[in-house]
C-alpha cells in the first residue's frame, strides 16, 4: 500500500504517496501482463481480416485466452497493435500471460496447411479438397475459376480457367481466400510455363492453349506414365487426318453430374466437349496437366497408331487399323470380364 495522506502531511509525504500508489499500480499491471500458467495445451484461433483491437480481445476472450477482453485491447493500443496484428490463424499456449499473447499476433507465422493437386484433377475436384481442408468455399472457387471473365483476365483464349491450376502441393491460411488461392495455383503455372515450355510452344507453332488442352486429354487418357509421348502420337495422327479424337475423358467433362457409366447415349449427344461429335480439339483444356504431359505434345513419339484402348493394367494396346483396334477391344472387354 501506498503511505498514507492525513490532514498534517507535508507535500513532501503527499508527493510520496502518489509515487508509491503509481508504483503499485505498476506492478499491479506488470503482474497481470507477465501471470500466467501455461497448462501445456494450445488453441488455434482465426483473426478475420479488418477486426478491430477491441474485437480481436473479444475473440480471444471467448476463446478462453484472455479474461479481461477491455484491458488487453488497451494493450493492443498503447503497443501499436493498429499496425501490428495480421490476420491469419494463430497458434496461442492456453494459459500463458498476456504478453506472451501479444508475441503471437504480433511476431508468430500464421498456420498454413499443405495440399497436393495431382496431376489430371480438374476444377471440381480441387474446389472439394479445398472444402474438405477448410480453406475455401467450393463453389465459391470454381465460380470464379469457371467465369470467362477470369481467363480473358489473363488473356487467355478459352472459356475459363480450368488446365491452367498447375498440380503441385501448396500452402495457404484458412483466411486466404478462394481467389488469392486460385491466383497461386494459375502463377504456378505461368511459372513453369515461362521456365520451361515458353520457347517450346512458340517454336512448335501451337498456340498455348491448344497445347494445355490437348495435354489435359493425354493426361487423363494416361494410365502409365511412359506412354505419354505415344498417346500423344496417336491424337495429332488423328487430327492431320481430320479424324474425331473420340476420347471419352472429353466427353465425360461435358456431362452434368456424370455418374460414372458413360453410355451410347453420352456418346451421341452433342456438347461442345463431346469428341465424338465434335471435330477437332474441344474449347478448353479438361483438367490440370502435368508438367509430362505438356511436354509429351511438345515432344510426342512417331507413329502411325491412330486408336488405342486399355488393357487393364494401366497400359494400352495400340493399333493402326479399326480391324485391329476392333480386335483389341474384344480382347479388353474378356480381359475385363475375367477379372
Amino acid at each position: 500500500m501506498g503511505q498514507r495522506i492525513n490532514s498534517t502531511g507535508s507535500v513532501k509525504n503527499v508527493l510520496l504517496g502518489l509515487i508509491g500508489v503509481g508504483a503499485l499500480a505498476t506492478l499491479a499491471l506488470l503482474f497481470m501482463l507477465l501471470n500466467g500458467h501455461p497448462s501445456g495445451k494450445t488453441k488455434d484461433v482465426l483473426i478475420s481480416r479488418g477486426l478491430s483491437l477491441r474485437a480481436v480481445s473479444e475473440v480471444l476472450h471467448q476463446e478462453g485466452l484472455v479474461s479481461r477482453p477491455r484491458l488487453f485491447s488497451i494493450l493492443l493500443r498503447v503497443t501499436q497493435g493498429n499496425k501490428r496484428v495480421r490476420a491469419g490463424e494463430f497458434r496461442f499456449q492456453m494459459g500463458a500471460n498476456l504478453m506472451n499473447h501479444l508475441r503471437v499476433l504480433y511476431n508468430s507465422d500464421p498456420i498454413t496447411y499443405g495440399i497436393t493437386v495431382p496431376e489430371g484433377w480438374n476444377v471440381r475436384q480441387i474446389a472439394s479438397l479445398l472444402a474438405e481442408k477448410q480453406l475455401g468455399d467450393a463453389q465459391k472457387f470454381v465460380q470464379i475459376a469457371l467465369d470467362p471473365a477470369s481467363a480473358k483476365k489473363l488473356k487467355l483464349n478459352t472459356p475459363h480457367l480450368e488446365g491452367f491450376l498447375y498440380p503441385d502441393t501448396y500452402f495457404f491460411s484458412r483466411i486466404d481466400g478462394e481467389q488469392k488461392i486460385l491466383d497461386a495455383m494459375v502463377g504456378r503455372f505461368f511459372q513453369e510455363y515461362n521456365s520451361r515450355f515458353k520457347d517450346s510452344i512458340q517454336a512448335s507453332g501451337m498456340s498455348l492453349e491448344k497445347v494445355v488442352t490437348l495435354a489435359s486429354i493425354v493426361e487423363k487418357e494416361t494410365g502409365q506414365p511412359s506412354e505419354r509421348p505415344l498417346i500423344a502420337s496417336v491424337f495429332f495422327n488423328r487430327l492431320k487426318k481430320g479424324m474425331r479424337l473420340q476420347s471419352d475423358p472429353t466427353t465425360i467433362y461435358g456431362i452434368n453430374n456424370f455418374n460414372g457409366n458413360i453410355t451410347k447415349e453420352d456418346l451421341r449427344k452433342f456438347t461442345p466437349y463431346n469428341t465424338y461429335v465434335i471435330s477437332g480439339l474441344p474449347p478448353g483444356p479438361i483438367a490440370s496437366p502435368g508438367g509430362a504431359a505438356i511436354e509429351a505434345v511438345l515432344k510426342p513419339e512417331t507413329s502411325d497408331y491412330l486408336y488405342f484402348v486399355s488393357n487393364n493394367n494401366g497400359t494400352h494396346f495400340f493399333s493402326k487399323t479399326y480391324k485391329d483396334h476392333l480386335k483389341f477391344v474384344k480382347e479388353y472387354q474378356m480381359n475385363r470380364r475375367k477379372k
